[in-house]
């Protein structure tokens, strides 16, 4: 079906079109087509001038990513009757494509214009991926099939689907707007409240109801509810008994509800409220290239975490929105994940909207060098996208440190290079444009001198007026020399290049009195100044100080007289120039002298420019050639105070020039050229590798320090011989060297740090240095340490500049580098990790009783003992009496005992004491299920520290260890006796494992694995085997581990109530799951598990 282009004419507006790769049935090769898409049809064809296009209609379609492993930027487009699979150039050229093809499915007219958040809330933003067995779809409730990318996933959600129905399914994405919530808002007197979102199914293995504490989901069918926000699992039967209001879960510092972002400022950006909740939220930008393009999984991960509103991706849009968001909270985080040059784009829109004092800034190591993320501590590399709720708990406890910024400023001068004299026509004009510009520049100058009434301008012209006709001397000579050879003439244009050196004798001794002609008011010393001093030393010879100012009409006749002298020396070189004709040649510049950053370098530049006009010709080219930086292609402006920087970038980690400049520059343009080449990390590496290799051999940089001048804090600095300098920042250089070579002051230098408002210069020698300097630590060659780096620039050709990694050639001019500001970085606080997580552990300890205890229903808890059980538990006192009895005596001889386990003789004997002191306690009738928990938690932390402490040898006396030895092994017999109490198997045997484990922690024995007899295990089984195995409780189960000889797992079986109707459906990825990782293990159970499923 098609239509012709008539009928084009009268279809409404496209919503875009473009060109796309679309792969076809044949071997599944793509062509480029051009599409276009209008209302709720997709037409494409061969080219945009094609008179017969094909339709797709998209009424009842779906739209999906399928990009192979997050590079290729392919979609789908899923209809009833076809599938069409496209390719965009970009990723975000294929966003903007599935986001118009989203759009048309709610609108029927649809502007380009009006992407935001709230258009497409509640839409499912699918990426087709594979699923383990077993996953249903939230639609049809069917199993989804494990076969490669046959399902649809929400990247947001994890709403499942197949493709054929994810046409049908409910618009229930996560929210992001107060708009999005619709009628589920929870309005009262304390404002408005956001309620829990539920997704029904598809739990993991180990999901526990919040309300009972029961196991949740079902490996065969869609049942119970996670919500999106919290991460809180409920049955179906306890939803309504779980609180209305969501707490937002463990990360609610980081997150903006929705209820927060309700209104939209005159310029169209959302405005979010502050929330008490929310003091501090985070902001997270992903460069969804970094990191071999696995930034998508993370861009993914943090949608599913936080707000999607609050989570961007740089290459679709950059910063902007993202910070317009966030400007109303007084506080908040960035979470930058990418390399050096995401953060100096994050940083660079910061400084644009003022945001500094507002936000701290983090760094996820995504990229090739990671420069700054090392030095902040968060490393060098993170890809694993399954660390990302540890990412966001050390984020929440990192500390500030503030980031020095460097301004790049360069002046490029504009160089005086006329064009080459190619035809006879063009000679004349070209001189005489020579000759004009001479003139002009002198008359600049005399009229800068005669009108300004500051005495630094007068002598910066005073100076290029020196400079201009001293140079136009030596060019008219050279010029005159080679047009002619009658002596005569030569000898006239030698007295008029005289008379003209001696007319600005002349007015420079005029200027030169009138500098020191200076007003002194009656009763105060007279006093003179710096620059009459300096000038004195250029040989001026002024006269006495006048109490008042010469009159500036001597100066006009000085002028006159000068300007007379150099038109006849132009006369004459006309006259030269038309016998010339095609001999002259064209002219080339050379360098003005740098500016001075002080008046004395200021008039020490002029006394040796003034010093040279009564020099010759020869003499003057000769120096020019000498001192190709006194005159030429840089035009400094006549005000010496700064010359006309612009901010080419701005500097976070390092700036080099030469060497690795060329490295990177060349880098660049390979990722340029051929980015399938350089798209990995580990490729990158490679190529820089290759790249420093082949500088190896052309050294192209090797005398660097004679096309270059550097000044640090305004001193001149001699360099040695070598390829390249490097300005750093940062302690850490292209992908992890230190060039300064240390972190620690010394009798020269300061430590170095990124929050001194100081900058490190060092040397770089050559590519072996680089390469070298990866494995160890050397000393490098140490330059300065300095606030004010000043780099000029020499010659004709630009030199190979980088700032963190971005490369471009520089022209001749001058690089300066001063401080910017200052920005707000979070830091990883290993210390304060450290400290909390001992104190967490401690708190841990603790509570072990507690988290180690049994789950016991409310029931089952306040049931008494059995006449059986009571006997157990009796013995077992008795025998942990007597140790306690022992431990006591051996106290009094060894201090030793008393400080390791008086912890643990005292809460037992509290406990026991609590427990069966009186005599109503000590019969069955009154000793409840959870007291005897509490003994026996008790005397197994009693047993496992006093055999740890003799298998130790903290005794000397082996008779005083035997005096321990004999109780202890009493009490680890009554404690294995309690293994016939099914409901205290969780915390009876694990005894003696532990004890062995703390054996490990003491010195080295030499043990035999002989095997036990398996008599217990036997009647284990044999009566596990009574029940059928989907009838089978947590404790037959743990039993039943028992049996396979796997006692190690029982507690992580036991800890997720996993019955024996959950046991026969377990696989291998379940047991991943659940922390087996070993493959023998993993096996024996699924081999075992098999058996039980069908019985022999």
């Amino acid at each position: 079906m098609g239509w012709s282009g008539d009928d084009a004419r009268e279809m409404q507006k496209s919503v875009k079109e473009g060109l796309l790769l679309k792969q076809t049935s044949s071997f599944q090769r793509w062509k480029r087509r051009y599409f276009k898409l209008r209302g709720r049809t997709l037409y494409y064809a061969k080219d945009a001038k094609s008179l017969i296009f094909d339709e797709v209609d998209l009424s009842d379609a779906s739209v999906a990513e399928t990009s192979t492993k997050n590079i290729n930027n392919s979609f789908t487009v899923i209809t009833p009757f076809r599938k069409l699979i496209l390719c965009a150039e970009n990723r975000k050229e294929m966003e903007d494509w599935i986001g118009a093809l989203k759009s048309v499915q709610k609108w029927e007219i649809h502007e380009a214009t009006q992407f935001n958040m709230e258009h497409f809330s509640g839409m499912h933003n699918w990426y087709a991926c594979s699923h383990a067995r077993p996953t249903f779809c939230n639609v049809c409730r069917e199993a989804l099939s494990g076969v490669t990318s046959h399902g649809l996933s929400c990247e947001v959600c994890k709403f499942k689907a197949h493709k054929r129905c994810a046409v049908r399914a409910t618009n229930n994405c996560k929210w992001t707007t107060l708009a999005s919530i619709g009628t589920e808002i929870i309005e009262d007197e304390d404002g408005v409240a956001m309620p829990h979102q539920w997704l029904e199914g598809n739990l993991p293995v180990s999901a526990r109801c919040a309300v009972c504490d029961r196991t949740c989901g079902s490996v065969r069918r869609l049942q119970d509810w996670r919500c999106l926000w919290c991460k809180a699992i409920v049955h179906s039967a306890c939803k309504e008994l779980f609180g209305k209001r969501c707490p937002l879960g463990q990360y609610k510092v980081s997150i903006i509800p929705p209820t927060a972002l309700n209104s939209i400022d005159s310029d169209g950006f959302w405005k979010a409220t502050c929330p008490s909740t929310c003091s501090s939220p985070l902001l997270a930008f992903v460069n969804s290239k970094s990191g071999d393009n696995q930034g998508v999984k993370f861009l993914r991960k943090f949608k599913q975490f936080l707000n999607p509103a609050q989570v961007f991706d740089l290459m679709n849009g950059g910063p902007h929105l993202g910070l317009r968001l966030f400007q109303k909270f007084s506080t908040f985080r960035i979470l930058v994940c990418g390399g050096d040059g995401s953060v100096g784009w994050v940083l660079s829109e910061i400084d644009a909207l003022g945001l500094h004092k507002q936000c701290q800034l983090g760094v996820l190591p995504l990229g090739t060098g990671n420069d700054l993320a090392r030095v902040l501590g968060w490393g060098s590399l993170c890809d694993d996208d399954t660390q990302l709720l540890q990412i966001l708990e050390k984020l929440e406890r990192a500390t500030t440190k503030m980031l020095d910024r460097w301004s790049v400023m360069t002046y490029e001068a504009p160089k005086q290079s006329p064009p080459a004299l190619k035809e006879e026509e063009d000679g004349d004009s070209n001189i005489q444009a020579q000759i004009s510009h001479y003139a002009d520049s002198v008359a600049f100058h005399l009229a800068k001198i005669l009108e300004s009434d500051k005495h630094s301008v007068v002598i910066s012209s005073a100076k290029f007026l020196c400079g201009t006709v001293n140079d136009f001397v030596a060019e008219v000579g050279r010029a005159y020399k080679r047009a002619t050879e009658n002596k005569q003439e030569a000898e006239l244009m030698a007295r008029k290049c005289a008379m003209l050196n001696e007319k600005l004798d002349s007015l420079v001794r005029e200027l030169t009195e009138e500098a020191q002609a200076i007003v002194v008011p009656e009763g105060t010393p007279q006093a003179t100044p710096a620059d009459t001093k300096e000038l004195e030393k250029g040989g001026f010879n002024p006269s006495p100080v006048p109490r008042i100012f010469k009159s500036k009409e001597q100066l006009m006749l000085r002028a006159n007289s000068l300007k007379k002298a150099l038109r006849q020396i132009i006369e004459q070189a006309e006259k030269a120039v038309d016998e010339q004709n095609k001999q002259t040649q064209a002219y080339r510049a050379s360098t003005v002298p740098s500016k001075k950053d002080s008046s004395e370098e200021l008039n020490k530049e002029e006394e040796r420019l003034c010093s040279r006009r009564e020099t010759v010709t020869s003499a003057t080219s000769s120096i020019l050639l000498e001192r190709p930086d006194t005159f030429g292609s840089l035009q400094f402006p006549e005000d010496p105070g700064a010359l006309h920087f612009s901010e080419k970038c701005v500097m976070n980690n390092y700036f080099g020039i030469g060497l690795d400049a060329k490295i990177s520059l060349e880098f660049n343009n390979k990722r340029d050229e051929h980015p399938k080449k350089c798209s990995s990390r580990t490729k990158n590496m490679m190529w820089y590798g290759v790249l420093g290799t082949k500088e190896l051999l052309q050294r192209t940089y090797k005398n660097l320090e004679q096309r270059v001048q550097l000044e640090c804090d305004g001193v001149p600095i001699s360099l040695p011989s070598l390829q390249g300098i490097a300005v750093l920042n940062i302690p850490s250089y292209a992908g992890g060297i230190n060039f300064w070579g240390g972190t620690k002051e010394d009798n020269n230098f300061g430590a170095p740090s990124f929050d001194d408002k100081k900058l490190e210069v060092v040397a770089v020698f050559g590519s072996i240095q680089m390469a070298v300097s990866r494995v160890i630590n050397l000393q490098h060659h140490r330059i300065a340490q300095c606030r004010v780096v000043k780099i000029t620039i020499r010659g004709d050709e630009g030199v190979p500049v980088q700032v963190d990694g971005e490369a471009w050639i520089q022209p001749p001019g001058v690089i300066k580098i001063q401080h910017k500001n200052r920005a707000q970085m979070l830091t990883r606080d290993r210390a304060f990790e450290s400290t909390l997580k001992s104190w967490e552990d401690k708190q841990k300890g603790e509570s072990y009783r507690a988290a180690a205890r049994p789950r016991l229903s409310s029931q089952q808890s306040m049931e008494y003992l059995t006449e059986e059980e009571s006997s157990l538990l009796q013995q077992l006192s008795r025998a942990a009496e007597s140790l306690i009895a022992r431990i006591h005596e051996a106290a009094k001889a060894h201090k030793a005992v008393e400080q390791e386990l008086a912890h643990a003789v005292n809460t037992s004997a509290l406990a026991l004491s609590e427990a069966l002191s009186n005599k109503a306690a000590s019969t069955a009738e009154f000793l409840s299920r959870n007291a005897a928990v509490e003994v026996v938690l008790s005397i197994k932390a009693l047993y496992a520290e006093t055999r740890a402490f003799l298998e130790g040898k903290a005794l000397d006396s082996p008779q005083e260890e035997e005096a321990l030895q004999g109780p202890l092994s009493a009490l680890g017999q009554e404690l294995q006796r309690l293994l016939d109490i099914h409901w205290l198997v969780p915390i009876a045997h694990p005894a003696e494992e532990e004890s062995g484990g703390s054996a490990n922690k003491g010195s080295f024995k030499l043990r035999l694995n002989i095997p036990k007899p398996r008599k217990d295990k036997a009647q284990k089984q044999k009566a596990n085997s009574a029940l059928p195995a989907d009838k089978w409780g947590a404790e037959e189960v743990a039993a039943w581990l028992e049996a396979l000889g796997l006692g190690e797992y029982r507690d992580i079986f036991v800890r997720h109530d996993i019955q024996g109707s959950e046991l026969i459906l377990l696989e291998r990825r379940d047991l991943k799951d659940l922390g087996i990782t070993k493959v023998g293990h993993m096996k024996r159970i699924l081999q075992a598990i098999k058996e039980l499923s069908n019985p022999p």
